[in-house]
């Protein structure tokens, strides 16, 4: 059989009421794996045969030897005989595993299910049923900060590659009993399993159900990172701009939710992707919100322009060389100018050339191992610029715009906006030495008009500058105090807007300074000095 066949024969196959049959078919199934562990067990006094089943490395044998151990000793009280198995799996399921995270199933497909991610069976011979018993244990990472998302300030927990652990990470940041949590199995073959969170009663219920409806139809034979279902479910693939946000931040996530968005958890990977994103959200990190406002706006706005410089800095150049020099002090001109007597190739040339080169640079930076990679970097980069150089193949400017603009790349916090802002940067450059400086605004124009043409989820990527929302720019390229962000974002909060009141600290009430009791004292005193002169 192929392996549509076998799956769908392991759907349709329910349990025999022979033990041995049960046994010999799970073994057929999994064929000859190393770590399919089966222990047999006798129940009762006329010996009735039993068998855990499970996969070694998944299980907690601890767990698995404390329940043979509970159904051999209790199951010996009783008075049992070899004619009526059913009344020994009764007493099993309602009394000895009540306590358990168990499940009694007449089929084969949920215990292949249940088994592959560490879960126990316990057959018993007469009875066409098995008991699931929850014993999953594997060793997994320790929590602690996201290499590539770290802040000055703030907490230092990030997602590791365990559901459970990052669920229950989320619930310790958010003790509410509306904070709902659904599960969807994804992949045919390797059976992920993904879940999503949400404020019940915030998010809207329209959005809920999209994200439930995108999950549930994803068709793959498995999914190994959450990027496999990021295309799957975004709303335009073929974009070079992320249309979720990906993030390996516990308090990120939080935040998120309570803003009424949809938090997608992918079991296996420590990043957990946020619905829906906008474009400016991602231009935005922690510390904007752990430093004071005006220290948070400042660094907000350098952000915005440094991601601007970084796509439009090469391009602009090459058209101001190439078609508007005059646009330049003299002086300035003629320094270039003379800088770049020799070299053999023309301005574009030289911006590709180097740029290529730093795109090398850095990505060899980041496969290699420990501190070695941003050592490459660095130092690669000033070698290679040096040696370019010296070489004459290009000019002491190009380096210079190419390593400022490598540097205002660094400073976006999201990295896949940074790929697209690196990649939107050579287009800015073959327009910009075709077309001068109208080539560099057609490349605006033309990545505004696409900004604002995405969606997420059904959301405006843009906003809320396209479309305008007022009431949602006091956290957009700006940052108000807290006191005054009473409400929510308008289109992913609105069933919900209001999530505080403003709370502008005032003076203390009935607390007197000692400059004002003296005050009120002197008057006093002369009053008494008149009562003795009269």
């Amino acid at each position: 059989m192929n392996l549509e066949d076998r799956s769908q024969f392991i759907k349709e196959k329910t349990l025999d009421k022979k033990i041995y049959t049960n046994l010999d078919q799970i073994k057929s199934y999994l064929g000859s794996s190393y770590d399919l562990q089966i222990k047999q067990f006798v129940i009762g006094h006329k010996e009735i045969q039993g068998a855990a089943v499970f996969l070694s490395g998944l299980e907690d044998p601890r767990a698995i030897e404390r329940i043979i151990g509970d159904l051999t000793s209790e199951l010996h009280k009783a008075n049992l005989t070899p004619e009526n198995p059913k009344e020994a799996f009764n007493i099993a399921h309602r009394k000895i595993l009540s306590n358990e995270d168990m499940l009694p199933t007449d089929n084969f497909a949920d215990i292949f299910n249940k088994i592959l991610i560490g879960e126990t069976a316990i057959l018993i011979d007469g009875v066409s049923q098995a008991i699931l018993c929850d014993t999953k244990e594997w060793e997994t990472r320790g929590i602690e900060e996201p290499e590539a998302e770290k802040t000055i300030r703030g907490p230092r927990e990030g997602f590791i590659e365990s559901l459970r652990v990052n669920t229950g990470l989320v619930r310790r940041r958010i003790r509410s009993p509306n904070l709902w949590m659904e599960k969807v199995t994804v992949g045919q073959e390797a059976g992920n399993e993904v879940a999503f969170a949400y404020l019940k009663g915030l998010a809207h219920e329209d959005l809920i159900n999209e994200v439930r409806h995108r999950l549930e139809n994803i068709d793959l034979d498995g999914v190994l990172e959450s990027g496999y279902v990021e295309e799957m479910i975004e709303d335009t693939p073929f974009t070079l701009f992320p249309l979720t946000h990906r993030t390996e931040r516990v308090d990120i996530v939080s935040s998120a939710i309570l803003e009424g968005k949809v938090a997608i958890f992918t079991d296996g990977t420590p990043f957990v992707m946020i619905v829906p994103i906008k474009f400016l959200e991602l231009l935005q990190a922690p510390d904007d919100y752990h430093e004071k406002f005006p220290v948070g706006t400042l660094i907000r706005l350098g952000r915005h322009i440094g991601f601007l410089f970084s796509i439009f800095f090469p391009g602009a150049y090459v058209a101001v060389i190439n078609f508007h020099p005059e646009l330049l002090p003299t002086s300035l001109m003629l320094q270039i100018t003379a800088a770049r007597q020799g070299v053999p190739f023309p301005a574009a040339m030289e911006v590709l050339l180097m740029e290529f080169l730093f795109e090398l640079l850095r990505e060899a930076g980041l496969r290699l191992p420990g501190m070695i990679g941003p050592a490459l970097g660095i130092v690669g980069a000033l070698i290679l610029g040096d040696a370019a150089i010296g070489a004459g193949l290009v000019s002491p400017a190009v380096v210079v715009v190419v390593a400022l603009t490598a540097i205002s790349s660094f400073i976006v916090p999201a990295y896949s906006l940074a790929i697209a802002g690196r990649i939107t940067r050579f287009i800015a450059v073959l327009f910009g030495s075709a077309f001068g400086l109208f080539g560099i605004q057609f490349v605006f124009l033309l990545l505004g008009l696409h900004l604002c043409s995405l969606r997420s989820f059904g959301y405006p990527y843009m906003a809320p500058v396209g479309p305008l929302i007022k009431s949602d720019w006091k956290d957009a390229i700006l940052r108000v105090p807290w006191p005054l962000q009473k409400t929510r974002p308008k289109l992913e909060g609105g069933k919900d807007p209001s999530k505080q009141k403003t709370q502008f600290p005032s003076p203390p009430q009935g607390l007197e300074t000692s400059e004002d009791q003296d005050h009120e004292e002197q008057p006093e005193v002369e009053n008494d000095s008149d009562s003795k002169d009269s």
